[in-house]
């Protein structure tokens, strides 16, 4: 290479690598993975807890280690900084297959690529020098679904043999050799820094990977990375540190799950903890100052299934509605009396065996969801969905407060989703139903179908939503509400929720969780973060109300969002991130981590978090579950009394805009 490469960036050197599969989270021996990918992420495969299997494995080729890729899926290796700009990469790959498969990525795959990533941004922003098929060598800009060719070779590629990859990134200049001799340079500033890699869509086999930084990158790193510290530190400074508020004991009651609201109708907001007997739910209440205000059993709740916890018929107190089975029980929460019992539908026409119980084929997230769709002063309806494994279903049933059944709607045309959201629509009192791209009104009626919703799955989609943001979101009232979907494959939709016009489509990848909140205080409306999963884990897209692109990141590779954080009271919210040690902390909108909400005395693992306001200034404060404690952080510095102060209402996946002066 003509350039003078310098200190070593990252090597995968696998010499003395045992063969078999590596990098799979069903292994429990991970000593492998230790001594040789410590540096490298496989940030294609889904999150450890899932445990789903590897397709890289170690086998020898002309008695030599080398990594392969078994199947005609994506898969990438990447290690680095974001802020590498320029260095000399090389790999040698051989290439087994001409051929791909269409991915949740990319839904029309076909051809197979293997190459060198460079410059790496997210899973779906980067140069990729690759062979491709059989026939050339290409270099491509990719930004989601635009594939950009910068440069090509048509030299024929002989899978029997390795093909040394080599690129030089200095400034715009992109140099490509093949074997050792240059084959074409490329000049191109959107990309000035990112990290490295390899990725393969088909069989493959990658001997060796090197990337050295040229004469005065490291310098240069150094300084570009000294400058986003400061960046990020003059960010942060208006925002309070976190300190430790409360810590509670309830080991008493552990392990249980917990929540805060007022389940005896107190009139203010407890600690309520449940623990599961086998006599049924035990439900304490306990006050901040961790002394037992209440306890009760509910033996008539004791064999419910899918059980939701609210106030259905009214009283004040929260009540037990769950599935015993082929019935639908309602257990008071003040008496613990069996309040209403009915006999579950009948599933059918397009879920199980026509006249069959619906018990068998209940949703497998949520089939039970208490909303308002009469003009009733609390949320005093019932909903019932069906559905699969995947989650999806196509038929839902609503109920009074008593059980009774009020009416049944069945999908249309798209099946219904991961959840179902509520909202207003028309200001009539009562709340529109959304159970996928489709709308109904109080009575079971559709209003509409998202238009353009039948060609979906033709495009490579789901079918279904996985998330919504339902509500007011471009700060326009006079136009109604919106809904932001998180529709999976397809990407992101902004939507009319008066008629299902299609407002915005962006295909950011498999978008899967969304929240809106007011992150950009300083533009009309709120703002939604989504965050993908399947294919493109972990990539973060901030959109405005309007549908506009504003940020966007890949904190880790497991995080398909978070919930919004009034930390400041001044009227910006942050984004939660907990997925992973290096995501973990409070986010303002251009992607910064301006908070780490822990401090000395929280534990640094813990099974639960809780985001909501407990001390009474609408700041939020965070809750962290851990070995029978809860550790409440709040802000360090006091909000001024009489001072307005930001107090938004959260419903759902939306956090509405709201202030109030502060006592």
């Amino acid at each position: 290479m003509p350039l003078q490469a310098g200190e070593m960036l990252a090597q995968l050197d696998l010499q003395g690598c045992p063969v078999g599969t590596v990098l799979d989270p069903n292994e429990p021996d991970q000593s492998v993975e230790e001594q040789y990918f410590s540096d490298w992420a496989n940030p294609l495969t889904a999150p450890r807890r899932w445990r789903m299997a590897s397709c890289y494995r170690v086998v020898e080729d002309e008695g030599q280690p080398v990594l392969e890729h078994i199947d005609k899926t994506d898969r990438c290796l990447v290690t680095g900084e974001a802020l590498w700009a320029d260095y000399a990469v090389e790999a040698e790959i051989r290439q087994l297959n001409a051929f791909s498969q269409p991915s949740s990525d990319d839904p029309h795959a076909a051809v197979a690529r293997s190459g060198l990533l460079l410059r790496y941004q997210d899973l779906r922003r980067y140069y990729f020098l690759c062979l491709e098929g059989f026939e050339r060598l290409v270099l491509y800009r990719r930004e989601d679904e635009a594939w950009t060719m910068l440069a090509d070779s048509f030299n024929g590629i002989d899978r029997g043999r390795y093909y040394r990859l080599q690129a030089v990134c200095e400034a715009e200049r992109i140099s490509c050799y093949l074997d050792g001799e240059l084959l074409f340079v490329a000049y191109d500033e959107h990309f000035p820094t990112g990290k490295v890699g390899v990725r393969t869509n088909t069989r493959s086999r990658t001997a060796s990977i090197t990337a050295q930084a040229l004469a005065g990158e490291r310098a240069a790193y150094a300084g570009r990375l000294n400058a986003y510290e400061r960046e990020v530190a003059a960010a942060a400074e208006k925002y309070p540190e976190p300190v430790l508020w409360k810590k509670i004991d309830i080991a008493a009651y552990w392990p249980c799950g917990v929540r805060y609201g007022d389940f005896r109708g107190a009139g203010r907001k407890e600690i309520i903890l449940e623990q599961r007997t086998a006599a049924g739910p035990r439900i304490a209440c306990m006050d901040f100052d961790g002394q037992v205000q209440w306890e009760k059993d509910y033996p008539a709740a004791a064999k419910l299934q899918h059980t939701q916890v609210h106030d259905l018929n009214g009283d004040g107190c929260a009540d037990f509605i769950g599935i015993e089975g082929d019935r639908l029980r309602l257990v008071s929460g003040a008496t613990g009396a069996l309040l209403a019992d009915a006999e579950l539908p009948h599933c059918g026409p397009y879920r199980g065996h026509r006249n069959a119980s619906v018990k068998d084929y209940l949703h497998s997230l949520q089939p039970l969801w208490p909303c308002k769709i009469r003009r009733t002063e609390k949320a005093q309806d019932l909903i019932l969905r069906d559905g699969d494994g995947a989650g999806t279903g196509y038929s839902f049933w609503a109920y009074d407060e008593n059980l009774k059944l009020r009416w049944r709607a069945d999908a249309h045309g798209a099946w219904h989703g991961m959840y179902m959201w509520f909202c207003d629509v028309d200001g009539d009192g009562r709340d529109e139903i959304l159970p996928g791209y489709e709308l109904y009104d109080g009575d079971g009626n559709k209003l509409w179908t998202m238009e353009g919703a039948e060609y979906i799955e033709d495009s490579g989609g789901a079918g279904h939503i996985d998330h919504a943001a339902f509500g007011e979101l471009d700060g326009d009232p006079s136009n109604g509400p919106e809904i932001g979907i998180a529709g999976s494959d397809p990407g992101f939709f902004l939507v009319d929720a008066r008629d299902g016009a299609l407002l915005r489509h962006h295909r950011f990848g498999h978008v899967q969780g969304i929240y809106a909140g007011n992150f950009r205080p300083d533009l009309p409306g709120l703002e939604m973060w989504m965050g993908d999963r399947w294919g493109t884990y972990g990539i973060l897209n901030l959109v405005s109300g309007q549908g506009d692109p504003l940020a966007r990141c890949e904190p880790d590779n497991i995080s398909q969002g978070g919930k919004a954080v009034n930390w400041s009271g001044d009227g910006e919210e942050l984004l939660f991130l907990s997925s992973s040690p290096q995501a973990f902390g409070l986010w303002d909108a251009r992607a910064r981590k301006v908070v780490v909400p822990l401090c000395q005395e929280v534990p640094s693992h813990w099974e639960q978090v809780i985001v909501e306001d407990l001390c009474g200034d609408a700041r939020d404060e965070i809750s962290y579950l851990s070995e029978g404690a809860i550790y409440i952080v709040t802000q360090g510095r006091s909000y001024p009394s009489g001072e307005r102060i930001y107090a938004p209402q959260r419903r759902m996946d939306i956090s509405l805009p709201g202030w109030k002066v502060n006592t």
